[in-house]
């Protein structure tokens, strides 16, 4: 007997009873374990990103003071890059961190904190 006809052999043994087949709806039947509605709260924390918080800067500022061996007045141009930077993420951080305290969402917002849909969620609960 070949290799090939071993394993059809062996095949046939364990399809026998077609354990892929489609299972009776009625044999399994679904129990409700927890409710299938949306809860009208959200629980999240807040996305933080490395995009904006100086990075470019601050290596262009380093591999300028390796090159310069350390010297302080070599790099006064990307140490004013850096600060300027560091300026604007502080005013945007103040900014976010102001409408994460509005509850109430923006119409026409893009962008909504946890805070804001679970307003939405309370105001217009599932049914």
């Amino acid at each position: 007997m070949t290799l090939q006809q071993k394993k059809m052999r062996l095949s046939s043994i364990y399809l026998r009873h077609k354990p892929r087949a489609a299972q009776n709806v009625n044999k399994v039947p679904f129990y409700e374990v927890m409710p299938l509605e949306l809860k009208n709260r959200v629980s999240g924390g807040t996305v933080k990103t490395l995009e904006d918080k100086c990075l470019y800067e601050m290596t262009l500022l380093f591999g300028c003071w390796k090159k310069g061996d350390f010297e302080d007045g070599t790099c006064n141009n990307e140490v004013k890059n850096l600060y300027e930077c560091y300026n604007k993420y502080m005013k945007s951080a103040a900014v976010n961190k102001e409408l994460q305290r509005i509850e109430v969402p923006a119409p026409n917002a893009k962008n909504l904190t946890s805070k804001q849909i679970t307003y939405l969620l309370r105001m217009y609960p599932t049914i």
